[in-house]
């Protein structure tokens, strides 16, 4: 990035910055630097959010300082929504869920003015997916109905779809949740081109079958859901260690649920070191909830005496 920096000359933002006319290099940069931010926020989350909140600050100046036609001030407010799309989703890891809400409302915002319905509709889901991660389902099938209705591209109606699907698992919607995760089947097989929008592109087989997985075990469907959560572990590539440690935590859930404490133990032991190396507070709340309460009833086993003694050793030297 420092490279390309170099090659841009810092001049230029600061005349676009001063008043002059937006560089088409300067866009160019701008716009494939925000794209692929979103790769360092699984190895270095702070200097991720750090320099999204520094593109969302020069996009924010330029917009209202620098002289630049239609076309460029589209792609401007383009810029804007994927840096706050990309930042609501550090909150939302960290815990910050005022914070979050922020940041979607902006990305929500500058997708409208840009006039990217597939991009405002992609940040309607991840609000969605909020409501339900946080206790309210109902809310995010509305958000949803509302949004599909604003897509053009089918890798984007497939992560509605999935989303959907984990409302209204929640909601015990057998049938619709059935239904949804076909449909979400269905449009990202259409959608495997290289036209998919930068915000969406890495939607693939591994984060239906880890949503499948959930949805099957809130509908109280322990096989089906390990079945699905091997295989999104099996496809999942390396560098998505945040959505790894989920997955295991909800594989250690349904084998509670098929009464295979071992299994359990050995998925959450592996969760906590995998959500302890990304470092998000999402993964490891999940984690903590796990050992709190799930593995409770099972308190007085040796394996889970020791898994315990093991995570607050391994929490207690996070925290010093």
């Amino acid at each position: 990035m420092a490279t390309e920096w170099a090659r841009v000359e810092p001049e230029r933002l600061a005349g676009a910055l001063g008043g002059r006319r937006v560089d088409e290099s300067l866009l160019t940069w701008l716009e494939s630097s925000v794209e692929r931010l979103p790769g360092l926020a699984n190895t270095s989350p702070q200097e991720c959010a750090d320099l999204l909140g520094a593109a969302m600050r020069v996009t924010i100046n330029l917009l209202g300082t620098a002289r630049y036609d239609e076309p460029t001030g589209r792609r401007l407010r383009t810029v804007l929504a994927q840096a706050a799309q990309s930042a609501a989703w550090l909150h939302f890891d960290q815990g910050r869920h005022a914070s979050a809400q922020r940041h979607w409302r902006t990305a929500l915002h500058s997708a409208h003015s840009a006039d990217d319905r597939d991009l405002g509709a992609g940040v309607l889901s991840d609000l969605a997916y909020s409501a339900t991660w946080l206790g309210h389902p109902g809310e995010a099938v509305e958000i949803l109905a509302l949004a599909r209705t604003r897509t053009r591209h089918a890798t984007a109606r497939s992560l509605l779809d999935v989303r959907r699907a984990r409302a209204l698992a929640v909601l015990q919607d057998d049938a619709g949740t059935a239904r949804a995760l076909n449909d979400a089947e269905l449009q990202l097989e259409r959608g495997r081109t290289p036209s998919a929008p930068p915000w969406v592109s890495w939607m693939s087989s591994a984060d239906l079958a880890v949503d499948a997985g959930r949805c099957w075990l809130d509908l109280e469907d322990p096989r089906r859901a390990t079945a699905a959560l091997e295989e999104g572990l099996g496809l999942l590539v390396p560098e998505r260690e945040r959505t790894r440690a989920i997955m295991l935590t909800y594989r250690a859930h349904a084998a509670l649920a098929s009464h295979d404490v071992d299994a359990a133990v050995a998925d959450t032991r592996t969760a906590l070191d995998t959500a302890l190396g990304t470092g998000a507070s999402r993964c490891l709340d999940l984690v903590r909830s796990t050992l709190r309460e799930s593995l409770e009833p099972h308190k007085g086993e040796t394996a889970v005496r020791d898994l315990r003694s093991y995570a607050r050793q391994r929490l207690t030297s996070v925290r010093a």
